[in-house]
């Protein structure tokens, strides 16, 4: 069995990430990892929106400082390393979810709650079918986007960035879980033997949304 120094999350939102980088934290607690040596927007003082492409140079120069043993943000596959961030020999792990849901829940958040592009308020069927399917253009491909981390989309296309995403899962990630199925990926994690790792026994499970 492969042993791993750090752990890398890639979070994928609306994915279940928020309870999961939770679920992380209160394992570096456990662990009693140095504060220092970990990274999770939302945990130990680091406010949310402090994802790795919203940090300055100034703060990605600190960040690059430190031996990092735990990074868990919204940053795309590979984008630490790009960023000079290194975390040496990392367990990759990221958590995917029916897409459909997860474009509907995405929405529902960012949109019609926090009304991102003068969406507040309104549901997903007022929209008039030019906004629709340019939301549908932008979003509905975002986990394929996030794992194959490719900029220029038009160039590669769809299908190739499907092939690259599939391959980076497949050879790349070491652990992959599903929202549907959180209990399965908990299980893997212990698994997995991560001997400087102690993970809680409760995953609790956070941001739920009750709309349908």
């Amino acid at each position: 069995m492969k042993d791993f120094d750090c752990f890398i999350f890639t979070h994928i939102p609306k994915c279940g990430g928020t309870s999961f980088r939770s679920y992380l934290a209160e394992a570096c607690k456990l662990s009693d990892l140095n504060e220092d040596h970990v990274y999770i927007p939302g945990n130990f003082g680091v406010k949310n929106d402090k994802n790795l492409a919203q940090l300055s140079d100034l703060e990605l120069e600190l960040l690059r400082s430190k031996k990092l043993k735990i990074l868990a943000n919204h940053s795309k596959f590979g984008e630490p390393q790009k960023l000079g961030i290194v975390l040496e020999n990392p367990l990759n792990l990221t958590i995917l979810r029916n897409p459909v849901k997860r474009f509907i829940s995405h929405y529902n958040f960012f949109y019609y709650k926090l009304g991102y592009d003068g969406c507040k308020g309104k549901r997903l069927e007022e929209l008039n079918p030019k906004n629709l399917d340019r939301l549908l253009t932008n979003l509905s491909n975002l986990q394929t986007s996030y794992i194959s981390n490719i900029k220029h989309k038009r160039v590669v296309g769809t299908e190739n960035m499907l092939k690259i995403a599939k391959y980076n899962l497949k050879y790349e990630f070491d652990c992959i879980g599903l929202v549907e199925e959180m209990e399965d990926l908990i299980s893997k994690l212990e698994k997995l033997e991560i001997n400087w790792l102690n993970m809680p026994d409760h995953f609790q499970k956070l941001n739920v949304s009750n709309s349908d």
